[in-house]
Formats: structure tokens, C-alpha cells, sequence
């Protein structure tokens, strides 16, 4: 595997008034500090996405900004590799009115290979169920990492080849502890091997459905 080329944090400076996050990103094996509600949800986004091998937060400054300003994340994806700016209400605006924001630094980006993607905060508008579940299941991923779930996957998957819900497979797997179960189902279902219906439209409990994608 190509090493990530971004690894820690340039900055952990909290910006005023922002909301500090302390959490355990599964996809990195460690842990991570955001600022900012928008920096939560795509983090969840990241996270939850099937497409995402790796990321970093705030990898690298943004050149004579000013104010300063940092990316929000580094991506890489199976398919090519971004930046994610988190656009404030102004640069949204200013945006929106034809503006070219940071064209020195979007230039920079382009010539390594790595797509400036400008994020405005409507675009993270998911449905609350949604964000709830997926942090739900991040839970769940972030108590069990340092546990051997993976073992029980290709059992959980040939349960799943025919529909199953999650107490039925809590049920088939008597002898595991629940907390186990649950986290080896959530990890397929953000790996994207498993698919829940209606994890957009209802909270995740006992009813829930699953099955192979």
C-alpha cells in the first residue's frame, strides 16, 4: 500500500468558538481532534464512506491566507487523492459570485496531483437519522478495535446472504458477546460489504435488516 501522504495534524490550534471533538477515527488506528460541527459531520462522512481508505485532518496550511487558514482533511480515495476545504459563510459567498478562492494554492494542488474540493456547509446537510446511525456504528468500531471481531466476519457475511436482522444474528451468534456481533456488522456495513436498507429512515436496534450487497 502507497504510505498516506499526510500523517498528523499541522495545527491543533482551536479556532475561537469552535466545539472541540476528541474521537477515535477506525479507518486511521488512532486518535484525532476536530474543531467545528461541519469538521464533525464530514468526518462522518469520511468515515462512513466505503470509498475512503485513508485520511488526515488538517494537513497542511493554506500559503499568505488571511486570515490563516488550514485544510480541513486530506482524502484518498481508491481512485485519487483531495483536499477538503470546509468554506466559511464569506468564502461560500464569495463563491457563489464567481470568485476564484486561493488560486495560487488551487494551482499548488493541481500540479501534486491532488483535487482542491470546496465544500460549502449546505452540502453536509445529511438526514439526522443517518448521521446518528453511522455515529452509532463508529462507536461501536472505536470500543472493539483492539479486539479480534475480524474472525467473525466471513460468518457474519454467509448470515447475511439470505437477509438477516440484527437480533436474528445476535441470535445465531449465542456464544459471541452482542457488543461483538453488532461491531462486526456495523464494520461490514461501512466497509460496504453489507447493506442496510433503512439505515437513512430508522434508528438502528434489533429490527434492523441487513443484507449482502
Amino acid at each position: 500500500m502507497i504510505p498516506p501522504r499526510f500523517l498528523r495534524a499541522v495545527n491543533n490550534a482551536r479556532p475561537h468558538g469552535a466545539h472541540r471533538y476528541d474521537l477515535f477515527g477506525p479507518k486511521l488506528g488512532r486518535r484525532l481532534t476536530l474543531f467545528g460541527r461541519l469538521a464533525l459531520d464530514l468526518w462522518v462522512r469520511l468515515e462512513s464512506d466505503p470509498h475512503v481508505i485513508t485520511y488526515c485532518e488538517r494537513p497542511v496550511c493554506i500559503p499568505d491566507a488571511k486570515p490563516p487558514r488550514v485544510v480541513d482533511f486530506w482524502v484518498r480515495t481508491h481512485n485519487d487523492e483531495k483536499l477538503c476545504l470546509l468554506l466559511r459563510t464569506a468564502e461560500a459567498t464569495s463563491a457563489a459570485q464567481g470568485s476564484l478562492l486561493f488560486p495560487a494554492f488551487q494551482s499548488w494542488s493541481r500540479a501534486s496531483s491532488l483535487q482542491l474540493q470546496m465544500i460549502r456547509p449546505t452540502e453536509l446537510d445529511d438526514p439526522q437519522v443517518l448521521r446518528e446511525n453511522r455515529i452509532m456504528m463508529l462507536r461501536y468500531l472505536a470500543a472493539s478495535h483492539t479486539l479480534p471481531v475480524e474472525k467473525l466476519a466471513p460468518g457474519v457475511i454467509t448470515a447475511c446472504s439470505d437477509g438477516a436482522t440484527l437480533a436474528e444474528l445476535e441470535r445465531q451468534f449465542a456464544t459471541v458477546d452482542p457488543m461483538l456481533v453488532r461491531s462486526v456488522v456495523f464494520r461490514l456495513v461501512l466497509r460496504g460489504d453489507v447493506r442496510c436498507p433503512a439505515l437513512p429512515f430508522e434508528p438502528l436496534g434489533p429490527n434492523t435488516y441487513l443484507e449482502l450487497v
